[in-house]
């Protein structure tokens, strides 16, 4: 049996603000039980899984060859490197 959160502990388990959740419910699974309104794991999870952001592939032309990115291949820029 999977627990149940209220819209309160259901924001501070997501990172987000409580009046988040009750200004979104229309478009977020949840339960609802005459006026009470819950959320269980499977439910936060999903509302994770919409919010997502998985970064773009890069644009490739005609002409250029497509690029292959690898999580190796990413540096961080000079600006943000320390030194020793």
């Amino acid at each position: 049996m999977s627990q149940n959160y209220t819209v309160a502990e259901a924001a501070e388990y997501l990172r987000c603000r409580p009046h988040f959740l009750e200004e979104n419910l229309k478009k977020l699974p949840h339960q609802r039980m005459g006026r009470a309104i819950s959320f269980d794991e499977s439910e936060l999870e999903a509302i994770k899984d919409m919010f997502r952001v998985r970064p773009k592939r890069a644009q490739t032309s005609a002409t250029t060859a497509p690029a292959s990115l690898t999580l190796a291949s990413i540096r961080p820029s000079k600006q943000t490197q320390r030194t020793g």
